[in-house]
């Protein structure tokens, strides 16, 4: 069964959410329920999506307070039933036939998540640009996750079908069975320590872990007018920053054991120095977030053993996913 739903997390995003909010009104493989989470905002975000209301299956979730991505999504999740979940951002447009081909050969493929194709998006409507924005989700040796392609002008490469390691968390469709396998007690599916940002990453990485693979399929194209652009480095607000930093370290204590610290060596070492170098020095407001990341290090590294003692693939296997030459495969039977 295809049937698909889809939780919006939305905090100020009123500008753009009823051009997100209207694509999923005109899909081709309608949802059987949106679930639009409001987390606190301080604009008109909650009264346009309730705008929706009689021509969307739509759920308004108000909450009082800004809880994080992570929280306000797994909020939402727990409201689904259908056997696929979209995650979607509120500044992303999709194409009409995005659900109905994403879905479509996910399931024919018995992937456990997938990306479609984004492309930045610009203004109130979401206006497309032939611009990349992920074209699924590649990892590095150093422990860094990046959207495949970001901020460049499309490839063919970007055309073909592929296994990547995850989806972007701007649009990610996954399976139910697949949500439910790697969720921590109580139905966290994204680990809530996490906040915002990276939250995508670790989810993939435990999915992987759990055999899970995710499948990148251009023919679904959506629309993201993306905030922090990867190709802008380290230009964000000094909040974003503090939890990228903290988040680099919390994504690798839940996910990396010994033999990826081996396979992927000295990589992420050098990555940690050039990290911590740059709280001491250029980046001080960043500070505060390593130190956040060593007070919940136990806390982590224990999640960390838990997934390690759950996983069906080994660490050699999933770091091979970090090295050069395998961190997107060609699909076999595209």
């Amino acid at each position: 069964m295809n049937a698909v739903d889809v939780v919006v997390v939305t905090h100020n995003h009123a500008m753009t959410l009823a051009a997100c909010l209207q694509s999923l009104l005109v899909q081709r493989l309608a949802p059987q329920q949106v679930v639009v989470v409001d987390n606190a905002s301080q604009d008109d975000s909650a009264g346009v999506a309730a705008g929706f209301g009689a021509s969307l299956p739509l759920e308004v979730v108000r909450l009082h307070e800004n809880t994080g991505f992570a929280a306000a999504a797994n909020r939402g999740v727990r409201r689904l039933r259908s056997p696929w979940v979209l995650c979607l951002n509120p500044d992303c447009r999709l194409e009409e036939e995005f659900l109905e081909h994403l879905v479509g050969a996910a399931a024919r493929r018995g992937a456990g998540a997938a990306s479609g194709l984004l492309l930045r998006g610009r203004g109130p409507t979401l206006e497309g640009t032939d611009t990349v924005d992920s074209a699924g989700m590649v990892m590095r040796a150093s422990g860094r996750h990046l959207d495949r392609g970001a901020g460049r002008r499309l490839r063919p490469a970007q055309l073909r079908p592929a296994w990547v390691f995850g989806a972007s968390g701007a649009a990610a469709l996954y399976r139910r069975a697949a949500l439910e396998d790697v969720a921590y007690p109580g139905g966290e599916v994204f680990d809530e320590t996490f906040f915002a940002y990276r939250e995508d990453a670790d989810l993939a990485w435990r999915l992987q872990a759990r055999g899970w693979r995710c499948l990148f399929w251009p023919q679904a194209r959506a629309w993201h007018a993306r905030g922090l652009k990867p190709e802008a480095h380290r230009r964000g607000s000094p909040a974003i920053n503090r939890h990228s930093v903290r988040n680099r370290f919390l994504l690798r204590w839940s996910n990396a054991d010994w033999r990826w610290h081996v396979a992927c060596f000295p990589f992420w070492l050098l990555r940690d120095a050039v990290v911590v170098a740059a709280c001491l020095t250029v980046e001080r407001s960043s500070w505060p977030g390593l130190a956040e990341a060593l007070a919940l290090r136990q806390q982590q590294r224990a999640r960390g053993r838990a997934n390690a003692r759950r996983a069906t693939v080994t660490g050699w296997s999933l770091a091979r996913w970090f090295l050069p030459g395998r961190r997107v495969r060609p699909l076999e039977c595209p």
